[in-house]
């Protein structure tokens, strides 16, 4: 018979293979979802007679599990996005189109759902609600007791793009796998997630059956990014380095296995924006197939920095990012010539401590001391005071103080979010 693989969420399979690894999913979770799970392909009556191989049974019963809110920030920075799944199902639907209007008269003229009426069919229940108990095939009225409160819907179902197995099913939840799991598994995660009572559904990857069979060695499932997923952080200081390294460990932790970073440990390789520039035209020189950010500070330095290298026209492989704008940095206090002003700091003294909790009690209000002008921009270059202080206060929060206690993170998340979402946009070397 063999042994078949599955990633499901909830009880609705949305990938399948038999006697193979079929797709590596592993990217969808990290480590820490290994779980184990008991198994309708597991014959626990030998595991009872023979205890002495628990250690068999602790295998097969693995598998990985994580909520599906907790999967979609991992979507959507290697772009498996709603817009994608949007864009899958509008290129299914015109080739069911094109077949149908070749093969059948009477099929080329039925209506099919818009995508946005095809997530609203998917989402119309809860999947923590979906039946999964097998209807025998010999029950009266079989299909309606296996549709359930589907069958309400079936002129809707009839209205999704031609899929392969539409009549395969037993259950509930079944029925829903085969009627509307036409897209990739990510997309379908999308889909599913416009529901929000599905955000705590879990995703699974139940792989211990498979191996345990010795259809599959076991080294194949492993969890987190793959090489080629993987982000290149950039930056032009020690400092810059490690606050994002902790920002994303401690505060986005669900995608911080996505990010690599040079080690800064002993001193910074490249340090300052020239070195930073110098480095990057080193890896265009090279052809370097790693997907590089390169990160520049929102001051007046860094601004110039971030424009010279887009002047050498990087692949898509790699991208440059300026620590984004801020409204708090609108009216920022300063010190100039002139004496101290208000002004804007975007642009022109927002490094990247200024993105940091900067109510120090042993210190007066923030400040930037205007330093010297940069003429290829026509700004003003300054520098917060005290900053190293800011980032030793960083440094001193334990996590729990980060993510729970009164430590002002609102600026470094913004930060992070963007770094996030610039990092989704750096695309794989051809």
């Amino acid at each position: 018979m063999g042994t078949s693989i599955e990633l499901c969420l909830g009880n609705v399979s949305l990938s399948y293979s038999k006697n193979h690894m079929g797709i590596d999913y592993g990217f969808l979770f990290q480590a820490s979802d290994l779980t184990r799970r008991k198994s309708d392909l597991i014959n626990y009556e030998y595991y009872e007679e023979n205890p002495e191989d628990q250690q068999e049974l602790d295998e097969a019963e693995e598998v990985f599990a994580r909520p599906l809110s907790r999967v979609l920030p991992r979507l959507n920075l290697l772009g498996y996005t709603l817009e994608a799944a949007r864009s899958e199902y509008e290129a299914l639907l015109a080739e069911t189109e094109e077949i149908s209007n070749e093969i059948d008269i009477e099929e080329s003229k039925k209506k099919y759902l818009t995508f946005e009426e095809f997530c609203d069919l998917a989402c119309r229940y809860s999947l923590v609600d979906l039946k999964s108990d097998y209807i025998e095939y010999d029950t009266p009225d079989r299909d309606i007791i296996a549709q359930r409160r589907f069958s309400t819907d079936i002129d809707l179902f009839d209205r999704v793009p031609w899929s392969d197995n539409s009549d395969l099913y037993w259950s509930e939840a079944s029925f829903l796998t085969a009627k509307i799991c036409i897209l990739s598994a990510e997309s379908m995660l999308q889909v599913f997630a416009q529901n929000v009572e599905n955000s705590e559904v879990e995703v699974t990857w139940e792989f211990g059956p498979i191996v345990h069979a010795g259809w599959v060695q076991r080294e194949a499932f492993q969890a987190g990014a793959r090489q080629k997923q993987k982000v290149l952080i950039a930056t032009e200081g020690t400092s810059d380095t490690r606050i994002i390294q902790r920002a994303l460990s401690v505060l986005r932790p669900d995608v911080e296995d996505f990010f690599n970073f040079v080690d800064v440990d002993e001193r910074h390789p490249y340090w300052g924006t020239g070195n930073l520039v110098k480095f990057a035209e080193g890896l265009l020189r090279i052809e370097v197939l790693n997907q590089v950010l390169f990160v520049f500070d929102n001051d007046a330095e860094g601004v110039d920095a971030f424009r010279r290298l887009g002047r050498l026209s990087p692949p898509a492989n790699m991208r440059a990012m300026l620590l984004p704008d801020l409204e708090e940095f609108r009216e920022f206090k300063t010190l100039g010539p002139e004496g101290i002003n208000t002004s804007d700091i975007n642009g022109r003294a927002a490094a990247i401590e200024c993105y940091l909790d900067l109510c120090l009690d042993q210190y007066p209000p923030a400040q930037v001391t205007w330093s010297n002008f940069k003429k290829d921009i026509d700004a003003w270059h300054g520098v917060l005071d005290f900053k190293e202080s800011y980032s030793k206060h960083f440094y001193e929060q334990s996590d729990d103080q980060l993510k729970n206690g009164s430590y002002n993170v609102s600026k470094l998340l913004k930060l992070i979010d963007v770094l996030i979402r610039e990092a989704g946009l750096v695309t794989p070397a051809i």
